[in-house]
């Protein structure tokens, strides 16, 4: 992104009342155990590494549809 990276958009994200309960999941170029510390911090539901379509896919239909969604 051009002017905030994922981290700061999901932090600052997290200090809004209206929006702190939002599902975010980090898809990210960048993998490791840096960036799953980062998730952790920031307060990130998930992290994914780019890119694995179905993986993405498969979470986003879980917070649609529920855990139950196979």
């Amino acid at each position: 992104m051009p002017n905030m990276d994922g981290y700061t958009l999901t932090s600052n994200i997290r200090l809004l009342d209206q929006a702190k309960n939002i599902y975010i999941i980090l898809h990210t170029s960048l993998s490791g155990v840096f960036n799953e510390a980062m998730v952790h911090k920031v307060g990130a539901n998930a992290f994914l590494a780019k890119f694995n379509p179905d993986e993405l896919a498969d979470h986003v239909m879980k917070q649609v549809h529920g855990d139950n969604y196979e």
